[in-house]
């Protein structure tokens, strides 16, 4: 399948209606939200991004299916981010349904909806990290609401293994940390179809890490890894991600993912050589989209996120070390014992 068939809505095939809802100003391009039928109406899977043109497609899809936002029974979203939970104030304001999301993501969805200022915050975290002062100032140049988040929290905490049930099956929880705290995937068994979220897409790699300086407290990449591992060994025939195409082979494509990320591992464990690093001079040295030096500012806290989770598991893997009494904080690798 190929991502030109993602361009309207549809019926799928297994029961499914897929509804393409813009994404503004991501690369990602549209979410993909699809909804199922249930006992009082329709489950959706994810909603999309927090906009008039977002809320319009999602609207003007579900009619395609016959189908009404007031039919609405539930929303399960797959993780906090805007791109997946930010319609469901809208949504629920309509239909009064409920909306689930993993316990795990609770805490972020509820500092992404406040008001508070973290700007200071951000700033200090990014000191710890050892970013030059320019990218320090330019977190207080920004002076306004982040784009198409979501008004409202959801109201009902999913478990692993929760059963979420459909007209005539169910949709299984399945708990895939990684890409956030809380990022799950959902299960129709008897039908062997997951939706995976941002934890499996067929031509991109998930953004891995979270804004914690100057060392993560959570390994993100190693339960990402590890998630990635569960997930293979599934009951499953068709993958739907929330972005761009069907995936054909799942464990193929999470095997190349943990690939690609060893892959990675090694490459930043190489660029240490004999130096004593920041996070921030860690992560300019790592391969991305664009030379580091052409990377626009969010471009490179997204990174430096990434880069610190790639750093976090390079030290649980026993290869680098952060050096004690340095400010910010330096790493250096641990040179491999060679066997007599």
């Amino acid at each position: 399948m190929t991502s030109a068939t993602t361009t309207q809505a549809r019926d799928i095939g297994d029961g499914i209606h897929r509804i393409p809802v813009p994404v503004a100003d991501l690369p990602v391009g549209d979410t993909q939200v699809y909804a199922l039928e249930s006992p009082r109406g329709v489950i959706l899977v994810d909603v999309g991004w927090n906009d008039d043109n977002s809320w319009a497609a999602l609207q003007a899809g579900l009619a395609a299916a016959g189908l009404s936002v007031t039919d609405v029974e539930g929303v399960v979203v797959t993780h906090f981010h805007p791109d997946h939970v930010g319609l469901t104030g809208r949504i629920r304001e309509a239909s009064g349904c409920w909306v689930g999301m993993h316990e795990a993501d609770f805490g972020h969805l509820e500092v992404m909806v406040s008001d508070r200022d973290r700007r200071a915050e951000e700033a200090a975290l990014l000191r710890l990290a050892g970013a030059p002062e320019a990218e320090v100032d330019a977190v207080f140049a920004f002076d306004g609401t982040p784009p198409g988040r979501p008004e409202v929290l959801p109201d009902r905490k999913l478990a692993a293994d929760e059963i979420i049930p459909l007209a005539g099956r169910s949709l299984r929880t399945v708990f895939t940390p990684g890409h956030t705290a809380g990022h799950a995937c959902f299960l129709i068994e008897d039908h062997g179809v997951l939706f995976s979220g941002d934890h499996v897409l067929a031509t991109t790699t998930p953004h891995v890490g979270e804004f914690d300086f100057p060392l993560p407290k959570r390994d993100a990449l190693g339960e990402y890894l590890e998630s990635l591992r569960a997930v293979s060994g599934l009951p499953v025939r068709r993958t739907l991600p929330a972005h761009r195409q069907e995936i054909d082979d799942l464990g193929a494509r999470a095997a190349a993912l943990i690939a690609h990320h060893d892959r990675r591992l090694d490459d930043l464990y190489d660029s240490f050589g004999d130096e004593e690093l920041t996070m921030w001079e860690a992560t300019s040295r790592m391969t991305w989209y664009r030379p580091w030096d052409e990377t626009p500012t969010h471009g490179k806290r997204m990174a430096l996120s990434e880069g610190s989770a790639h750093v976090r598991q390079l030290i649980e893997r026993g290869r680098v070390r952060r050096i004690p009494g340095t400010e910010p904080a330096r790493f250096a690798r641990i040179e491999a014992e060679v066997g007599v």
